[in-house]
């Protein structure tokens, strides 16, 4: 196949409002095409392989990306009129969500025979002066450096995105068919706006963070009418999210059970028990994502920390650990010496080691 690449500008104007300016394509012919590439396929890989990146499948075959990745593989013209799409559908999507310029590159190779589109999102960089040319030198400058990773970045895979846009999918195969694999090293989660409005896509539920956070959202939503009226409304929210922040092989009855402390079933007039309730947070949840699983093992990649540091210097002294620990009582303060701060930690769970 042939390899071609693109860089979009984009920066806002005077009143903030987001535009962007359209790179020439390279191709082979370029002097430093081969070893941008090189370098770009590097970053693929490990985008790939990165655990905090998560497979997605698109939710239309009519969708604008689904019609751009099926048509940019071939030629130029092709390439030529679809990453304008591209860019202008992320333009659309991001708005006014971002603060320093940046590049959207856009690059069709292939890895492990298989042809794929990568789109990168890459900031400019204060030492890089942003002029109307957008240039392989200036792609070679913004590049992390080799012990950088990237921030933003998205693998579609054309062949399953060309079977999906023709209805040539096995069916019941969602959790394996997978479109694209996307990664944003700047989120808690992966940002709305690029899967939800860009790329038109759905998260596939087949790891544990993504397991955990839908989970959490359908169960709170449903157990709402049944929390006790002495206790805060977020509390469901709460004691899911510190319970998942460490590893579960769990269910939604088993979460729902775990949270049946602080749930009167009497507080609204009709009948229900933790498995009806496990049930309706199981078909909420399913709804909105066909993937999801009754049974999962879940646990949420950036969990809730409880931090203490030295007033006035924090240098001097930082201690962090989960706030999950802290609610089992795996680790506390015991408040009986007045001269130190003595900090237990249950040595069941946890052994400490010096680094």
């Amino acid at each position: 196949m042939e390899k071609r690449l693109r860089l979009f500008h984009f920066s806002k104007d005077q009143h903030g409002e987001s535009h962007y300016l359209s790179g020439i394509i390279f191709d082979d012919s370029f002097a430093e095409f081969s070893k941008i590439v090189e370098d770009l396929e590097s970053r693929i890989n490990k985008c790939i392989d990165d655990k905090y990146a998560k497979n997605f499948r698109f939710k239309r075959p009519s969708a604008q990306i689904v019609t751009n990745v099926s048509e940019i593989f071939e030629n130029e013209e092709n390439f030529d009129r679809n990453s304008e799409d591209i860019a202008s559908k992320f333009q659309e999507s991001i708005g006014r969500r971002f603060q320093n310029d940046f590049y959207l590159v856009v690059l069709t190779t292939e890895i492990d025979n298989k042809e794929i589109l990568f789109l990168v999102k890459m900031e400019t960089g204060t030492a890089i002066q942003v002029t109307d040319e957008n240039t392989l030198t200036t792609l070679d400058k913004i590049l992390p450096d080799k012990k950088s990773r990237l921030q933003k970045a998205t693998v579609i895979y054309k062949d399953k995105t060309i079977q999906f846009k023709e209805n040539r999918e096995v069916p019941n195969s969602e959790r394996t068919n997978i479109h694209s694999r996307v990664l944003d090293r700047t989120d808690d989660n992966i940002s709305g706006y690029f899967f939800k409005k860009f790329l038109d896509s759905d998260n596939v539920i087949d790891d544990e963070d993504s397991a955990a956070r839908i989970a959490i959202q359908a169960i709170d939503t449903v157990v709402k009418p049944y929390i006790k009226s002495e206790v805060n409304s977020g509390v469901v929210k709460e004691k899911l999210t510190n319970f998942l922040s460490q590893r579960r092989d769990t269910s939604f009855e088993g979460l729902v059970q775990e949270v049946s402390d602080v749930l009167d079933f009497d507080i609204v007039n009709r009948e229900t028990d933790i498995e009806r309730l496990s049930t309706e947070a199981y078909d909420l949840a399913k709804s909105k994502n066909n993937t999801v699983l009754a049974s999962f093992v879940a646990k949420l990649y950036r969990p809730p920390k409880v931090t203490y540091v030295a007033e006035g210097d924090e240098q001097q002294i930082r201690i962090s650990f989960l706030k999950s620990l802290e609610s089992h009582k795996d680790v506390y303060w015991d408040d009986d010496d007045d001269d130190f701060y003595v900090l237990k930690i249950n040595k069941e769970v946890i052994t400490l080691i010096e680094r």
